[in-house]
């Protein structure tokens, strides 16, 4: 646009105008085609502004602006350098010669400036370098074999690298389970962390080897942290992926690489986690694998894509179903997908008991040794400084907790979510332990260390030695039903006699039986175990050369996932409480939808994992039954047991039935540990969080109005940002505030309205400034017609519309005010969406598409932003 402004400046402007034209012709066209948009970029887009620059210098040649002579002459070639000198004056000569400097330094950019710098590293990059004393401020440029993942890949003698961008663990589960699942002579996988290595190795790749990745996307479309600078690399333009900068890759062995199509000699697969409720679903998968085709990658097989809100597990297996088989093909293995052996497997862990006399870590613990940076990997022990019901009288726990960041390092911003790492239960625990018949040595020290040397996680736990009570209470996911493919290829394997295999195979082959059974009972690994045997004591006595079902527990840590942290939008400002980040959340319970489910003490009723461990730091700091392990046990076993059963610590929890509270709650047992240096008198405990930034932000300017949307515990962020407000607007109040409004939802005014006597009064505060700010509600139970948010925006259209004008008497375009949402992906989010669209569509009298189209582009400038889940 720089070079045809300058050539349309010049005198004559006829032949700048016409290349101008033509230069949009041939961009719409090299736009077609993706694969050489970079080339049009850097090549023709600069050829075609020295074109369009010589004609409307050469102009005056073809034509002049002087009158016709009446007597026509036939021109000397003294008359043209005439006409030439006369047409072209010297700012014409200054201008012209600028722009070919600026076109030939752009072309040739590369020598005069050198290679763009190194990617920077991403935060747990840097704490990562920290740690090992380098200076993580300062991105690599040189080559470290250390990070070069082909080399590792081909040192371990493998010729497939499995790469997961994971922010849950869920990805990194299921790149674990598939490098499993086609392991063989010809295939030899290695699954990596991609934040540990450089992207610029993927062009060292050879056609007989192959990379597959396995992508989360995270919250609105965004990359997960661990696969940021690979995004970052591969999509340089994140308005438009598609016309991002082509990476500068490199081969260990100098092999002189296409300009244009780096990756021409690598093949790949691909497989996307995502959530189809979300507007961005599977955009991380989607734009790495539109990129990878755009530098001339091949893959093999369909993109795979995940929905986590119907059957990921199931799409996952559909995929891996057609994939596999081509993947075999490709790297010249003759080996059947599925051969119909039933024998166990390898194990991928070995379980070493060790010396009695060795410390073995029990609390909880998530390293060892000092910590330059608290992060994920790397949790603080936070102390909880309040735990409190916020609606007592109302059918269902609803928790207010708070926790002390300070010495930690950490700091928070209004919108940033809070991850905990809680604590499974102390019945599910023990239900665990007694099916794998691990009781009476429950507290013995032992380590799992990986079968395969060249693992990248050599140690299961993130501490060298735990015991097998520390290990399902701390470290694994206990409390989930267990996938079909891993009941197949993990489960039914040690099924050793006829009555448990014939339980267990409709579960690993029929997705319909195994939906019904396990999945709508939530049939979690202790529970299967005891289905099985239950199983096996209704058919009688065994066949001749049949054994009773036992899984070994190197089989059941393999089930188990990671114990992953729970995320939580923070409800309080980091402004008004730098140190003092807060939660909102209500406690999950619910009952089973099949009594196959095994129903092992604790009945029907399902327990959210979070949520309930939350609901026991309540229950110990508010002074509940709590018995200190270290007065009644003589294992190694430290903390203090909350529990309401007289019964525990007496016998072990899988032989104990949960009583219930007022609400109809089950009370689980849980193990806490108390701060250090607390005393028996004086209740205090820590539990193990981090912060995590978000792009959930209020505007930059206080003058912005902003529309909130929040029902139930959705208010958690906006409770963030109406402290911040209300604190500004004390603190400057002759400033310009926008206004606030806050749509807030909830079962009964009279139950379920939370922190309303201080919402009301911070916007007293906002209303000095900002007058029109106010808080609409919406109580759905407490008129006999449903009434939600969306119901209150269309209400209060004219409010909503005023508050978005932001004083502009037509919006003609995105509004200026912006927008939250928080809460319920799965409806609430998209209700709101649709209302406003016709809000804004019925007012401005535009059509709903040009209204779609204006909020569309307010989610693209961050004016629409959200934070749901579903």
């Amino acid at each position: 646009a720089f070079i045809f402004t300058l050539a349309t400046l010049t005198r004559y402007q006829l032949a700048g105008f016409a290349w101008f034209y033509v230069y949009h012709a041939l961009d719409w066209g090299f736009r077609q085609i993706g694969r050489i948009a970079s080339l049009t970029q850097r090549t023709i887009y600069p050829v075609l502004g020295l074109l369009a620059i010589s004609a409307a210098f050469l102009s005056p040649v073809f034509g002049s602006n002087t009158t016709t002579p009446e007597i026509e002459q036939q021109p000397t070639d003294n008359d043209a350098m005439s006409a030439i000198a006369s047409g072209v004056e010297w700012g014409d000569m200054v201008i012209v010669s600028s722009v070919i400097i600026g076109a030939a330094t752009f072309l040739f950019r590369k020598y005069i400036f050198g290679a763009k710098p190194a990617q920077d590293l991403t935060i747990a990059q840097k704490a990562a370098a920290t740690q090992k004393g380098v200076n993580a401020a300062v991105p690599r440029k040189e080559y470290d074999s250390d990070r070069d993942f082909v080399l590792k890949m081909r040192n371990a003698g493998k010729n497939v690298v499995v790469l997961y961008g994971s922010q849950t663990g869920t990805a990194e589960d299921f790149a674990t389970r598939l490098a499993k699942d086609i392991q063989s002579p010809a295939v030899r996988p290695l699954v990596l962390d991609p934040e540990l290595y450089d992207w610029q190795c993927l062009a060292s790749l050879t056609d007989v080897e192959l990379v597959i990745f396995v992508l989360a996307t995270a919250g609105e479309g965004e990359a997960t942290d661990n696969m940021e600078a690979w995004f970052n690399a591969l999509a340089s333009d994140p308005e438009s992926p598609d016309d991002s900068d082509i990476p500068e890759f490199r081969r260990a062995d100098g092999h002189e690489l296409d300009e244009d199509m780096p990756l021409q000699e690598i093949s790949y697969a691909m497989f996307g986690l995502g959530n189809n409720t979300y507007e961005q679903f599977n955009h991380h998968a989607r734009v790495v694998d539109r990129r990878l085709l755009a530098l001339g990658a091949s893959r093999v097989g369909e993109r795979g894509e995940g929905d986590d809100d119907a059957d990921i597990e199931e799409d996952f297996a559909r995929w891996k179903e057609a994939t596999l088989p081509l993947i075999r093909q490709h790297l010249g293995s003759s080996t059947p997908l599925d051969s119909g052996d039933e024998s166990a497997p390898e194990p991928t862990w070995k379980v070493v008991e060790v010396a009695a006399g060795q410390q073995a870590r029990t609390k909880g613990e998530f390293f060892e040794g000092a910590v330059v940076a608290h992060d994920s990997r790397h949790p603080f022990a936070a102390p909880v400084t309040a735990a409190v019901e916020l609606t007592p009288s109302a059918d269902r726990h609803l928790l207010h907790v708070e926790v002390d960041l300070a010495g930690s390092g950490m700091r928070h911003e209004s919108g940033d979510h809070i991850g905990v790492y809680p604590t499974n239960a102390d019945e599910e625990v023990d239900l665990l332990l007694a099916a794998l018949e691990l009781l009476d040595k429950a507290d013995v020290p032992i380590a799992a260390r990986a079968t395969d040397p060249f693992a990248p996680q050599q140690s299961l736990f993130p501490v060298e030695t735990t015991t097998y009570r520390a290990a399902f209470r701390h470290y694994l996911e206990i409390a989930i039903p267990v996938p079909r493919a891993q009941i197949k290829s993990l489960v039914l394997p040690f099924a050793r006699s006829e009555a448990a295999r014939s339980f267990l195979r409709p579960l690993a082959e029929d997705k319909d039986a195994h939906a019904a059974t396990v999945a709508a009972g939530c049939m979690t690994l202790a529970r299967l175990i005891n289905a099985v045997r239950d199983a096996e004591r209704q058919a009688g006595t065994l066949g001749e050369g049949e054994e009773p079902f036992a899984l070994p527990v190197e089989a059941a840590f393999e089930l188990c996932p990671r114990l992953q942290a729970r995320l939580y939008s923070i409800s309080s400002s980091g402004k008004v409480h730098p140190e003092r980040p807060t939660i909102t959340a209500v406690v999950l319970q619910y009952d089973s939808k099949t009594e196959q489910s095994v129903q092992a003490k604790l009945g029907s009723r399902r327990c959210g994992v979070a949520t309930n461990y939350l609901l026991g730091a309540l229950r110990y700091l508010r002074g509940d039954r709590a018995v200190d392990l270290e007065y009644v046990s003589s294992a190694p076993r430290s903390g203090f047991l909350v529990t309401d059963n007289s019964q525990l610590p007496g016998s072990d929890a899988s032989d104990v039935v949960a009583t219930k509270d007022g609400k109809g709650y089950a009370m689980q047992s849980f193990t806490v540990q108390p701060a250090q240096g607390s005393s028996t008198n004086v209740r205090e405990l820590t539990m193990p969080v981090f912060i995590r930034k978000s792009a959930f932000r209020l505007p930059a300017d206080n003058s912005t109005p902003i529309i909130m949307i929040g029902p139930g515990t959705g208010l958690a962020p906006m409770r963030a940002f109406i402290q911040e407000r209300a604190q500004a607007a004390r603190e400057n109040p002759g400033q310009p505030m926008g206004t606030a409004l806050l749509f807030f939802g909830a079962r009964t005014e009279a139950h379920d309205y939370m922190y309303r006597e201080e919402l009301e009064n911070l916007f007293e505060d906002i209303k000095q400034t900002a007058p029109e700010s106010q808080i609409i509600t919406a109580f759905s139970r407490d008129q006999p017609q449903k009434v939600y948010v969306q119901h209150r925006l269309a209400e209060h259209a004219e409010l909503v519309y005023r508050t978005l004008l932001n004083g502009q008497q037509k919006l003609n375009g995105a509004p200026k005010a912006h927008v939250y949402v928080c809460g319920d992906a799965k409806l609430m989010a998209k209700d709101v969406s649709k209302a406003l669209t016709a809000l804004i569509s019925e007012r401005e009298g535009v059509s709903e598409e040009i209204a779609a189209k204006w909020v569309s582009d307010m989610r693209r400038l961050s004016h629409y932003q959200e934070d749901v889940w579903s």
